[in-house]
């Protein structure tokens, strides 16, 4: 996906979600390579256990922990890491791609007869940019980038145009085929207009 594309995607879809908690939600935007950590902290209750999830749904767990043992989703096991003390710690992913954005969502969970779910603080939407670098392919892929905005752009004007076109055409039609109105004739009473010419005599 164009790098344009990636960012009005991002926009769109986090929107909402930093829109109804602004605090819990911000986006990070890294470079392919580098390094993202995320700040997991819980409020008041001591949770049973900790996973970092991925996505809107929070369907795709990245990583599961407790106070005494750290799961990290087996793809990622070399690339994350944890520091600090169960429950609030910071986890960090190492040598990002374009494959780990999304957001990711800390959710504390104990289990009191019924599971509760609490959203941390360390909610964020992860966006990672390939690095193009100076290149002749990356200068090409930038300019690629800006030719598709200009030809959107030219498009939606054509388009309007062919709309406004349209619309003018049909008014004008409309107003050349209708029937101009002829004055209506008032029906008039011979009787009445007798009565009245006997009266005036």
């Amino acid at each position: 996906m164009s790098a344009v594309g990636l960012k009005l995607v991002t926009l769109l879809c986090f929107s909402c979600t930093a829109l109804s908690d602004p605090e819990r939600s911000r986006v990070v935007w890294k470079k392919a390579g580098e390094t993202t950590t995320i700040e997991c902290r819980t409020s008041d209750i001591v949770p049973d256990f900790l996973d970092l999830c991925r996505g809107f749904c929070e369907n795709d767990k990245v990583l599961h922990m407790t106070s005494t043992k750290v799961s990290p989703l087996p793809a990622l096991r070399d690339r994350v890491h944890v520091n600090g003390v169960y429950p609030n710690v910071d986890i960090s992913i190492e040598n990002l791609t374009s494959a780990d954005t999304a957001p990711y969502w800390c959710v504390y969970k104990k289990v009191v007869g019924t599971i509760i779910k609490e959203k941390s603080g360390g909610s964020v939407y992860l966006v990672v940019e390939e690095d193009r670098g100076g290149s002749a392919d990356g200068k090409q892929a930038c300019e690629t980038d800006q030719q598709l905005v200009v030809t959107v752009v030219i498009s939606a004007v054509v388009l309007f145009g062919f709309m406004l076109g349209f619309f003018l055409w049909i008014t004008l039609k409309t107003k050349t085929f209708r029937p101009s109105e002829k004055p209506r004739r008032v029906p008039n009473n011979e009787v009445y207009e007798d009565m009245r010419s006997t009266i005036r005599r």
